[in-house]
C-alpha cells in the first residue's frame, strides 16, 4: 500500500527539530512513497539548508510545495493534500519525532481494516529528548469510544494519524478558516460523512512540549477564547454539535482558558494524562 507523509513548516521552526523529524521519517521500518513537505512560506537559511540536504540524499523522495507568504496550518496542509499522489496520508509535524515501526503498524493495520479512515496512536510527549518526562497522552482505542470523546476534546493526536485520502477529500479537506482547530474540525467533518476511526494503543510518537508552558500560554487567554467560540459556532453549522453539547463545552473549558498557565498544566499532567 503506497502512501504519502505530509508536513508543514514555517519560519519559527528549529532547524535541528525538523533535521530529527525527517531523520525518523527515513529511519521507518516501511518507507513511504514520498513526503510532501509544504513550506508555509519564506523560510530562514538554517531550515532551508536541512531541506536542500534531504532533496540532494533523497532526490525521488522528497516532493517540496513552496507558499510565496505564511497562510497559516489549516491552509498549508490543504494546499499539501492536493499534492500527496497516494491514496493514505500519513500526517507529522516538524519537531515530533516518528518511533520507527509507526507507519508499518499503521499501513498493516489500515490493510486488514479497509473500513477504517482515520488511525492514530497514543504519544509520548518530552521536553528535551524523547522519554525525558514519562508522560503519555491516551485516547480511546474504538470508534464509538472516540465519538463520545469527540464532543469534548480532540478524538486524535494529530502528528501521529494516517487518513485514507478519499475520506478526507469526502469531509471537505482541511478548512484553513479555523485557526488552531484545523485538526479538530476535520475530525468532526470526518465522523459526520460517516468515516470510522481508530485509535491503536502502541506509542508510535514522540510529541515535543518543551516544558509545556509555551503549549498553554498558546491555549490561553480571550485571543484563544474568540478562536474557540468560532470553532463552535462551526461545529454548531455543520451539525456535529447540539445547543447543550456548546453549551457543556464553554461550562468546562472556557474558565480553564482565563487560569494562570502553570495552574493549568497541573491540571492537564494530573488529570488528563497518563505518568509512568
Amino acid at each position: 500500500m503506497n502512501f504519502s507523509v505530509l508536513l508543514s513548516v514555517y519560519h519559527r521552526e528549529i532547524a535541528d527539530n525538523l533535521e530529527n523529524s525527517l531523520n525518523s521519517i527515513i529511519d521507518q521500518t516501511l518507507l513511504p512513497n514520498e513526503i510532501v513537505l509544504v513550506k508555509d512560506g519564506p523560510l530562514n537559511d538554517e531550515l532551508d539548508r536541512v531541506i536542500e540536504n534531504f532533496q540532494l540524499a533523497y532526490p525521488t523522495l522528497f516532493k517540496i510545495v513552496a507558499l510565496n507568504k505564511n497562510f497559516g496550518l489549516g491552509n498549508a496542509l490543504r494546499f499539501g493534500v492536493e499534492h500527496c499522489s497516494y491514496d493514505i496520508i500519513a500526517r507529522m509535524d516538524t519537531d515530533d519525532i516518528a518511533r520507527p515501526e509507526r507507519f508499518e503498524r499503521q499501513i498493516n493495520f489500515l490493510i486488514r481494516n479497509p473500513d477504517i479512515g482515520v488511525i492514530g496512536s497514543n504519544m509520548e510527549e518530552f521536553d528535551k529528548v524523547p522519554g525525558d518526562l514519562k508522560r503519555f497522552k491516551v485516547n480511546p482505542e474504538e470508534h464509538d469510544d472516540l465519538i463520545k470523546a469527540i464532543k469534548l476534546r480532540n478524538p486524535f493526536n494529530h502528528p501521529s494519524t494516517m487518513m485514507r485520502k478519499e475520506a478526507l477529500l469526502n469531509a471537505g479537506n482541511y478548512n484553513g478558516d479555523i485557526l488552531l482547530f484545523e485538526d479538530y474540525s476535520l475530525f468532526l467533518k470526518m465522523w459526520k460523512v460517516g468515516v470510522k476511526f481508530y485509535n491503536i494503543q502502541e506509542v508510535l510518537l514522540d510529541f515535543r512540549v518543551g516544558d509545556g508552558l509555551e503549549t498553554i500560554k498558546r491555549r490561553s487567554g480571550i485571543h484563544y477564547l474568540e478562536k474557540e467560540r468560532l470553532f463552535l459556532k462551526y461545529a454548531k453549522s455543520i451539525g456535529a454539535f447540539t445547543s447543550w453539547d456548546v453549551l457543556k463545552y464553554k461550562l468546562l473549558k472556557f474558565p480553564v482558558r482565563v487560569m494562570p498557565p502553570k495552574l493549568v498544566l497541573l491540571i492537564y499532567n494530573t488529570f488528563l494524562r497518563t505518568k509512568v
